[in-house]
């Protein structure tokens, strides 16, 4: 076996021991396998590895929690414990205290659900906990700061795997947190490579070693196990590997962080050409390692234009993780911060990753600077963090941030600052509607005759200011027709059906408040060239402006009349404010 890189968070603990810290509380992935193979030890639970390694050092160790009281952790350890119940936790950390404060033989301590030990009293004062656990939240709080237990090399390891451990320990209590990582690149190799030499299952044909670990960014060992015994006899393949990546996401996000497997890449996508020249630049930049590159950038426009979709398609091109951020807030005191703080944890262990924030008006809160929030300053603090994690050096080339909206005009300026490239999706021209007819019929399982005409359909009125979820329903119309004339499922769709489906079609919007949402995307569209009108390389295409951007932008230039946008943001607020779709 390889020598490998110890985990970073290993090496932190070890760092903080050198450093003098005696208590550490454990969390997050703290339920997986730990497997350093620079240790000389298998693979095997924390609980298990903290006590190899320590015993390695002539500690002794011992073990506790609620269930099963007090036990022995190491194989030196003859002392019986001199406790009348063994269960009683109060009568065992009373009993503890005193090896703890002697300088030898070195002992440990390793406390097991340390959650419900010390739990953190949810929005509630400490006053709320039961007088067990006000007396167990006092002793631990004194072992972290007892001078005696500090001049010693004794330890207390408090293993949680709820986050849940009292604030009053995490916070100056003494005990020095430590993250437990999802395993990375490396970790997962070497492995797979265990599991494998052990015969304990093989990797599909084609699916080589090193592709596997890379493909399993976000998954434990734990995980990576259980794909082993999934499979049998047939080898783990990148279908199995993605469901469950998605699962075991979404099982250490408690949902707050979702993955979401694209399907289709640029090559989907009909019309938006202005984004795909940006996008593919942006790439290419990305490829070569620049870092110079954006680290968020903002999707503004109408309902159905698209935004989502192309969200999916560049990270299908990029081959980074997608995550979709989901509602971090909780009505505990604490709790939402504590939310944030582990979806920042998992966005920076399954980097390189885009994070989507979906309808980002509503998720980050809209208008902010109308004075202080009624939360006692969460959301302040909350933003605040999410920001600095953003604007951080380190993750520029990594995290890429996109943000999408249908209502730009709530965002306020401390948001809109952070999303240095904005990007407008207006409605479909006649020539995108053409482009993403047979487009639009693929995805949805359906093929369009040969005789089919796309630009007399694109002239159809009630297509004037379509969006492209519209257009689908418009497909999938003339699809029920076309069953519903043959009298069987999935015929080609003739011009005559998608005729009377777009005729009968109703849009059931306000295209003024469509117009006011794309004006105000306009409005904020960061570079010239990012314009539906513009590109990257010419200064003008051949874009067929609507009806509401003549006047405003000039048909010969390109160039946009700032006052003349004003002015029909203006005249559009005062009818459609507040807006109603």
């Amino acid at each position: 076996m390889p020598s490998t890189k110890t985990p970073r968070w290993i090496q932190e603990w070890e760092q903080a021991r050198r450093s003098g810290r005696r208590g550490f509380i454990f969390v997050f992935n703290t339920t997986d396998y730990v497997y350093d193979p620079n240790s000389g030890l298998p693979p095997c639970r924390l609980k298990y590895y903290l006590a190899q390694r320590l015993q390695g050092e002539d500690y002794t160790v011992w073990g506790y929690s609620l269930g099963q009281g007090i036990y022995r952790l190491s194989r030196q350890n003859n002392q019986r414990p001199e406790v009348t119940d063994p269960r009683s936790p109060e009568e065992v950390f009373r009993w503890l205290t005193r090896p703890l404060r002697q300088p030898a033989p070195p002992t440990a301590v390793i406390l097991d659900h340390a959650d419900l030990l010390a739990p953190n009293a949810q929005g509630l004062t400490s006053a709320v906990l039961s007088p067990t656990h006000m007396n167990l939240l006092e002793i631990l709080h004194g072992w972290g700061i007892d001078d005696a237990i500090r001049q010693t090399q004794n330890l207390c390891l408090l293993i949680s795997y709820q986050n849940e451990v009292h604030e009053l320990l995490r916070q100056g209590g003494g005990y020095r947190v430590i993250q437990v990582d999802l395993p990375d690149e490396q970790s997962r190799l070497s492995f797979t490579q265990f599991l494998i030499e052990r015969h304990y299952g093989q990797l599909a044909e084609g699916l080589e070693v090193d592709a596997f670990a890379r493909i399993t960014s976000g998954l434990r060992l734990q995980d990576i196990e259980e794909l082993f015994r999934l499979a049998g006899g047939n080898g783990v393949n990148a279908s199995l590997v993605r469901e469950k990546k998605s699962q075991t996401i979404k099982q250490l996000g408690r949902d707050l962080v979702e993955v979401i497997e694209p399907t289709y890449g640029f090559d989907g996508v009909a019309g938006l050409r202005h984004c795909i020249d940006y996008l593919q630049l942006l790439l290419w930049q990305i490829r070569s390692g620049a870092t110079n590159v954006p680290q968020a950038m903002l999707f503004a426009g109408p309902p159905g234009t698209g935004k989502s979709f192309l969200v999916k398609a560049i990270a299908k091109e990029m081959g980074w993780t997608l995550l979709r951020l989901g509602n971090i807030r909780e009505k505990w005191v604490g709790a939402s911060e504590r939310n944030l703080e582990l979806a920042l944890w998992i966005i920076e262990t399954l980097a390189p990753c885009i994070v989507w924030v979906d309808e980002i008006d509503q998720a980050w809160g809209g208008q902010r600077n109308i004075g202080p929030s009624s939360d006692a300053g969460t959301s302040e603090r909350m933003m605040a963090r999410l920001w600095e994690f953003m604007g951080s050096m380190k993750h520029r080339g990594k995290i890429l941030w996109i943000g999408t909206t249908n209502r730009p005009d709530i965002l306020d300026a401390a948001t809109l600052d952070r999303f240095s490239v904005v990007i407008p999706f207006l409605h479909p021209t006649s020539q995108e509607i053409q482009e993403l007819l047979p487009v639009l019929a693929r995805q949805v399982g359906r093929e369009l005759a040969e005789e089919v005409n796309a630009f007399e359909v694109a002239q159809v009125p009630s297509l004037r200011l379509p969006t492209v979820r519209a257009l689908q329903e418009v497909i999938s119309m003339a699809g029920a027709f076309a069953d519903m004339e043959a009298g069987k499922v999935g015929v080609p769709i003739h011009q005559r059906h998608l005729l009377r489906a777009a005729h009968e079609f109703k849009p059931n919007y306000n295209p003024l408040v469509h117009e006011f949402i794309a004006l105000t995307a306009i409005r904020m569209t960061s570079f010239s060239f990012l314009l539906p009108w513009r590109t990257l390389h010419d200064r003008r295409t051949d874009y067929e402006l609507p009806e509401y951007l003549k006047g405003i932008v000039d048909e010969t230039t390109g160039e946009v009349d700032i006052m003349a946008l004003h002015r029909r943001l203006s005249e559009l607020r005062r009818v459609v404010d507040p807006l109603s779709s």
